[in-house]
């Protein structure tokens, strides 16, 4: 009786699963593209906190394990474009739970991203990172459209002067010099530290607030945005945690107070906005992002009540939910890229040199480095951003599934053929296996920054291929609002380094400098995904800042 008890749920819970794995196969078959088959999926919250229970089956023999890769959400990250080159452009991810065809063929992406409105991310997906209230990433539709006109108005060029000025001063500041060698895991935390005071500063326009704590407060902005950011895996489990403090570990309790002052920060800044735009004036020459999305909303709350009387603006829970994920991304996207950037350029030396050359025309030369005049002229540092994302991208699957029948082309050993989706089954944006293409050409693989630049008549300029093959911004409508933000901030820093410093990979005892370099590649190459892309053996590798002598 005891033995009934324990394996008869057990033995209806395989029943139950293989049924609609068996009936998901079926389905899957009619598509006629290769098939990998899940016993589980990343979809299902249970088996995130199982899965790490379950590794040893990647060691069992005649590759029985290999399905167990797949189960992560980021595991294309560490696939990269292993499993296209094998199967191809497109193939189908079979578990329990559902369908999902992975697809990295550009114009089965281009008819994806383009057509945003009858290809939303599945509900679970989308809300995510909405704790704070909904935002542009969890709203489709005709919200996603109320959203989309109140924050794009925010990343206007005054914003970017900010950024731009910002990103100098606080790249000025880094003490390389005072700490010539750093490992990668050093490097991702003082980028981490930067990104955080260029997010409050240009979000929030808090500079002289942003270590004390004013009254009324039991964490300064800085460090309940920072705990928040770092732990953000664990803020989305946990962000709603109603029990009390003395039942909770330290981090838990951390959690709560940080969630919960930096919801208070953000309800006091907006008010005094609000209050601000009412008044229809601003006390200082620089608007945080906050402070021109408060001001676009309350112009739109105004202007749409007179002519409709239907809600057009945001509510203030929704200006919370927007700020947030655009520090999140912000957050995430700068300490990771320039992790990565700062590595690829200690391991390519005739790189750095490339981008010094540039550096010192334009910016070095430069006495006031002047946004609207020197940054269209870093077409280079640019490039080495768009080229660290391809081979470092923070979206490695990005999911969706169709409203209504859809249809999307596809490429098969045979020739391109159409396939139609219905609703309930995912498609998944393969980035890196677009990004790793043997369409970018023999170097696909390979770091060249060059690839990103044309020049006509002497004069470089940014080139990128149009069509499904680069996104790490996404494109259409719904590319990333974000997006000159993060190239401005990343092209200050970058330039205001290389103004001061050359970098090296750090030779160990006996090891040459080709010896070292090889190793760095090593290193950056293993890599795995949590929000953005991440070194797995970050203290591996370690560069030297060596200060260059520019008289």
């Amino acid at each position: 009786m005891f033995l009934y008890f324990v394996f008869g749920p057990l033995l209806l819970l395989a029943v139950h699963r293989s049924y609609y794995l068996i009936t998901n196969y079926i389905a899957a078959r009619k598509y006629g593209l290769p098939i990998i088959i899940l016993p589980a999926s990343s979809e299902e919250p249970w088996w995130m906190p199982l899965r790490p229970l379950f590794s040893w089956v990647e060691s069992l023999p005649l590759g029985l394990g290999s399905w167990y890769l797949y189960t992560d959400m980021g595991w294309s990250t560490v696939d990269e474009n292993r499993t296209a080159l094998r199967l191809g452009e497109n193939f189908v991810l079979c578990s329990p739970a559902s369908n999902a065809i992975v697809t990295c063929y550009p114009p089965g992406l281009d008819r994806v991203i383009k057509g945003h409105k009858n290809w939303p991310q599945p509900g679970a997906q989308n809300r995510l990172f909405a704790f704070y209230g909904e935002n542009i990433a969890s709203t489709n539709g005709a919200d996603w459209q109320r959203h989309r006109k109140i924050t794009t108005s925010a990343f206007n060029e005054r914003s970017m002067h900010q950024v731009w000025e910002e990103s100098i001063k606080r790249a000025r500041s880094l003490n390389f010099a005072g700490e010539s060698v750093r490992t990668l895991g050093r490097i991702r935390s003082t980028f981490d530290v930067l990104a955080m005071h260029v997010l409050a500063i240009v979000g929030f326009g808090q500079e002289g607030t942003l270590k004390s704590i004013p009254p009324g407060h039991r964490q300064s902005l800085m460090d309940s945005l920072g705990f928040i950011l770092k732990h953000i895996l664990l803020t989305v489990v946990f962000h709603s945690l109603k029990a009390p403090d003395f039942l909770l570990p330290g981090v838990l309790r951390q959690l709560k107070l940080s969630v919960a002052e930096f919801k208070l920060y953000m309800e006091e800044i907006v008010l005094t906005h609000m209050r601000k735009a009412a008044k229809g004036r601003s006390e200082s020459r620089s608007t945080s992002l906050l402070e021109a999305m408060v001001t676009a909303n309350e112009a739109e709350k105004q202007q749409g009540q007179k002519l409709t009387g239907a809600s057009s603006y945001l509510s203030e829970s929704e200006l919370y939910g927007n700020l947030f994920v655009f520090n999140l991304a912000g957050f995430e996207t700068t300490a990771s890229t320039m992790t990565f950037a700062l590595s690829f350029l200690a391991t390519y030396p005739e790189v750095q040199g490339w981008l010094i050359e540039e550096v010192d025309s334009y910016y070095s030369s430069s006495k006031d480095h002047e946004y609207s005049s020197i940054y269209p002229k870093l077409v280079r540092c640019l490039a080495l951003m768009h080229e660290t994302l391809r081979l470092a991208s923070p979206a490695p699957l990005l999911v969706r599934t169709p409203t209504t029948p859809e249809e999307i082309p596809i490429i098969t050993p045979t020739g391109e053929k159409t396939l139609t989706v219905n609703p309930g089954t995912l498609v998944g944006i393969h980035t890196y296996a677009a990004h790793l293409s043997p369409r970018w050409g023999s170097d696909s693989q390979q770091f060249n920054p060059k690839r990103f630049v044309s020049s006509i008549s002497g004069e470089e300029s940014l080139t990128v291929p149009e069509g499904g093959v680069f996104l790490p911004w996404l494109f259409g409508p719904r590319v990333c609002p974000g997006k000159k933000f993060s190239q401005v901030e990343f092209v200050a820093i970058i330039a205001q380094i290389l103004s001061e410093y050359r970098i090296e990979p750090t030779m160990r005892d006996g090891e040459s400098k080709d010896r070292a370099r090889e190793r760095m590649v090593g290193v950056v190459g293993d890599k795995f995904f949590n929000i953005s892309a991440h070194l797995k053996r970050p203290e591996d590798g370690e560069v030297r800042f060596v200060r260059r002598d520019t008289k």
